[in-house]
This record gives structure tokens, C-alpha cells and sequence, in this order.
């Protein structure tokens, strides 16, 4: 009788491909630029994918379901799923990546760079009247 192979085949159900560094569309909205994603310490993701690119995402989701997905907990798991699954990020680098965006800029921010200037005018679009309890949502 002969013995089993030990060696495992790339495709029969052993160890899954390394997806350190995976290069992935995003499927939240098209076709959108590449991005990708590497796990560090404590397994948070980093997600590598431009500002402004999470910002016209976070804008779509907001003008579709009328909330930004840092609202809370559900929504924030309904815009990153569709990412985590084509292996951008995970929920922690989602939260964290989400969380420094919408921490990098204020209603008093004056950015200086075209690039920063475009991201502030999304920001304030999104989060801008956040801080203000007696701005309404007159939009």
C-alpha cells in the first residue's frame, strides 16, 4: 500500500496562501483605486489607501444611509465589510484608520496644501458640524 503524499498541494485545503501583503479592489463601490493592507502588532491592519479615497467612501455611505459609518458600532461593521471581505484591512484598522481621519481636522482647521484643502472640504462635509450642537441638519 503506498503512503499518503506529505507534501500538501497549494490547492488541496492545506495552509492559505500568505496574505501579508494582499493588493485588492475595494467592492464597497466599483472601481476604486487598489489598496492594500499588512498585519502589525496586535492585529490591527494597517489599511494603505489615501485619505481622500476613504473620505469620498465615508461620503457615499453617509449620503446613502444619511449617517456617517463612525456613528456606531452596526454601521461602522456595514461600511468596512464589504472591504475585509477582498482583504483590505480588518474592523481594528478600519476603526483606527476612520478614527484618525476624522480626528485630523477641526471647524477651525485652515489647511494649507491643495491636497489637505480637498480633504478638509470632505471632512467638514461629513463631520463638520459635529462639534456644533446648535448647527442643524439643514442640508
Amino acid at each position: 500500500m503506498a503512503e499518503a503524499n506529505p507534501k500538501s498541494n497549494p490547492n488541496d485545503g492545506g495552509d492559505p496562501p500568505n496574505k501579508n501583503n494582499t493588493t485588492s479592489s475595494t467592492a464597497a463601490s466599483g472601481s476604486r483605486p487598489t489598496a492594500t493592507s499588512k498585519p502589525n502588532k496586535g492585529g490591527v491592519e494597517e489599511i494603505n489607501f489615501p485619505n481622500s479615497d476613504i473620505l469620498v467612501e465615508v461620503l457615499a455611505y453617509k449620503d446613502l444611509k444619511g449617517v456617517d459609518p463612525s456613528h456606531n458600532p452596526d454601521t461602522l461593521r456595514e461600511f468596512c465589510t464589504p472591504f475585509i471581505q477582498v482583504n483590505v484591512g480588518n474592523a481594528r484598522g478600519w476603526i483606527r484608520r476612520l478614527r484618525e481621519i476624522k480626528n485630523k481636522f477641526n471647524n477651525d482647521s485652515a489647511p494649507t496644501e491643495d491636497v489637505d484643502k480637498k480633504e478638509f472640504e470632505m471632512w467638514k462635509k461629513i463631520w463638520g458640524n459635529d462639534d456644533d450642537p446648535s448647527a442643524g441638519s439643514s442640508k
